[in-house]
């Protein structure tokens, strides 16, 4: 067997263009004491270099803290952003070479895209993004693209074995979780079926799904039956790694600030065969990021992080070093 760590880490809008929610545009609002268009845009160049600089600078950091051979990410921009955040952030602050990249446009409408960043190669690649399926809206049932953004399927080599990896970001909760439910129960149903049908008897095979599922199965250990990803943690299909972490409040790796709630929204998922060849893999969350508005955690923090921002992302890292 080799071994290979794998961390799943959304990036929150790794962008390569101006973007601001309505609390950055409250933010700026001064700018429109200007004098001249040419002003007001120098100014806003000028916040947002700032303001990403240093919140790619934590991020950054936080994937030094992880040290993983394999990266899978989510919300980055496109290639161009992929590429120069690798080149002017992990390798200059994390201190980190991956030759292996690959970002393969989705379906998000915002352009935000899952990626792989590798040490080993990338034997081969594939993207689900064109997968339809049947939608079981409250409103009735529509035929459409299942997956919001995509199901990128990547297989890593190293001394001579191959591990599949199938990188997930599914459909968020913005709009009610009940509410987009059925998106989620549609891209786990689909995620399953590309699994079955490339392995046929997948509880035999040694893969793994990593990424922001964004629905939760419990609050501090009580079980929660309102997510949407029955389709792949029921019957044993798979084993959600993340539970492993001994102590139930600290399998968060998400804190949502308008609910005060802290949850798992992110999940390594390995088939039962590369479990049970990792029976002692517990995977951590890495948390020096996260903005001090997550009081839960008093821990060590990267300095000069905000109360808000800048940060590394709102979520964290989940990192775990696997044999197969």
């Amino acid at each position: 067997m080799t071994s290979l760590r794998v961390a799943t880490f959304n990036v929150e809008n790794l962008l390569a263009r101006f973007t601001f929610s309505a609390a950055d545009q409250q933010g700026l609002a001064t700018l429109l004491d200007v004098d001249s268009e040419v002003e007001r845009a120098d100014l806003v160049r000028s916040y947002w270099n700032v303001l990403n600089d240093e919140n790619r600078v934590f991020t950054a950091l936080s994937l030094r803290a992880a040290a993983a051979d394999m990266l899978c990410l989510q919300e980055v921009d496109n290639k161009q952003a992929l590429e120069s955040f690798h080149d002017r952030y992990i390798r200059r602050v994390a201190r980190a070479e991956y030759p292996y990249r690959l970002l393969i446009e989705g379906n998000d409408p915002r352009g935000i895209d899952v990626a792989v960043l590798s040490r080993f190669p990338i034997v081969s690649a594939a993207t689900h993004q064109h997968v339809e399926a049947d939608v079981n809206y409250a409103g009735g049932v529509r035929r459409e693209r299942v997956f919001k953004r995509d199901c990128l399927e990547v297989n890593i080599s190293k001394e001579g074995r191959t591990l599949p990896i199938f990188v997930c970001h599914f459909k968020s909760m913005s709009g009610g979780r009940a509410e987009t439910r059925p998106n989620r129960e549609a891209e786990a149903k689909a995620v399953r079926a590309i699994v079955e049908e490339r392995f046929g008897d997948p509880a035999a095979h040694d893969w793994l799904i990593a990424g922001d599922l964004n629905d939760y199965t419990e609050t501090d250990g009580a079980p929660d039956d309102g997510h949407g990803l029955g389709a792949l943690l029921g019957d044993g299909f798979s084993v959600d790694l993340v539970k492993r972490i001994a102590d139930p409040e600290d399998r968060w790796t998400h804190f949502y600030s308008e609910e005060g709630s802290y949850h798992q929204l992110d999940y390594l998922l390995a088939s039962p065969s590369l479990a049970q060849k990792n029976p002692g893999a517990i995977p951590r969350a890495l948390r020096q990021g996260q903005p001090f508005r997550a009081d839960r955690y008093r821990g060590e923090r990267w300095p000069r992080l905000g109360y808000d921002r800048p940060k590394a992302s709102d979520h964290c890292p989940v990192v775990i070093d696997l044999e197969y």
